[in-house]
Parts: structure tokens; C-alpha cells; sequence
């Protein structure tokens, strides 16, 4: 889920709490609410008003239903041409291999990796944590060439570019110890 749905997800579970809230309140004999929405209908301009509130959570309703349902990336797949038949291996699966592989680059922290398929090859983009006493460009070069060595032989399909982004350099390793 995007950022964007997670947004209209937040301002609609909001605005269900309140009207909930509010059917509540006027279960419980608070006649104030059905007098205002009642004085409002009344009138065009409220007409229009509750129209274009119903018409904007309608359509967050629909949003977050294609949301909910729609196919998810790990779907998709990477095929490798055998003589005896076909070879799927999802993208989700060169990631994780992609992750894998990155780690054991010196200097290398964490790996974020995400996996495209392009019509010259797979399209590899790296986000990591460096570490601070490298040479990031001999770090990052040392990355690409292993990267893609390592995916041809085990993939069996040609990465056509890696790119890598650096997004913090720092000394503390992510992983947590056992004293």
C-alpha cells in the first residue's frame, strides 16, 4: 500500500470514527446532530454539501477496495529458457539474493534492494548503509560487478544496470547483540 493510500486510509478511518461516534451519541439521545443534518438538507447549498462529503468517501471506499485487491508485485517473474522447459523465478527471490550477495561486500551494513524487469535485463536498484572507513566508489563498483556476476550465474538472466544509493554512512551495526 503507497503512501497516498495509506493517507486516504487515515483521513477515512477517521471520519467513519467520528460518524460512528456521532450515531452513538445519537443512540444514546443526543438530538442535536439529526436537528443540524435535518436543517441542512434543508437547505441547497447543505444539499450539495452532504453530496460532495458522500461523494468524496464513496470514492475513498472504491480507492481502498482497488487497493485491497489489487495484484501484488510478487507476481511477477523472471524466465529462464531451458531445453527441457521454462524456469520462473519470481523477483521477490532475486531480491532476496540481490540482499544477500550485498551484504557480504565489505563496508556494506544494511541492503534494501528492489528488482525490475527490463527488455536488456533485469534492472537492479541497491539502497544501503555504509560503513564509514571505505572508499564508497571501490565499495560500489566492487557491488555492481558482484551483483551482477552473482545474479547472471545463479538467475541465469543478464542484469542490465545496478545502481546503488548510499543513504547513511555510520560506524553502529543494525544487527543486535547477545551479552
Amino acid at each position: 500500500m503507497g503512501l497516498f493510500d495509506r493517507v486516504v486510509l487515515t483521513l477515512y478511518t477517521f471520519f467513519l470514527a467520528l460518524f460512528s461516534l456521532t450515531m452513538l451519541c445519537v443512540s444514546l439521545g443526543w438530538s442535536y446532530p439529526l436537528a443540524l443534518l435535518g436543517t441542512s438538507l434543508g437547505t441547497v447549498s447543505g444539499r450539495w454539501a452532504t453530496g460532495l462529503v458522500s461523494l468524496v468517501l464513496f470514492s475513498a471506499s472504491l480507492r481502498l477496495l482497488y487497493a485491497g485487491f489489487r495484484r501484488r508485485r510478487g507476481s511477477q517473474s523472471v524466465v529462464h529458457e531451458t531445453p527441457m522447459g521454462d524456469v520462473r523465478i519470481s523477483l521477490d527471490a532475486v531480491e532476496d539474493l540481490v540482499k544477500r550477495v550485498g551484504r557480504q561486500v565489505s563496508g556494506v551494513r544494511d541492503v534494501k534492494a528492489r528488482v525490475a524487469s527490463g527488455s536488456a535485463g533485469l534492472r537492479v536498484l541497491v539502497r544501503l548503509t555504509a560503513s564509514p572507513d571505505i572508499s564508497i566508489p571501490q565499495m560500489s563498483d566492487e557491488l555492481q560487478t558482484t551483483v551482477k556476476n552473482y545474479v547472471k550465474n545463479v538467475v541465469g538472466v543478464g542484469v542490465s544496470e545496478v545502481q546503488v544509493h548510499v543513504d547513511t554512512i555510520t560506524a553502529e551495526s543494525r544487527r543486535s547483540r547477545v551479552e
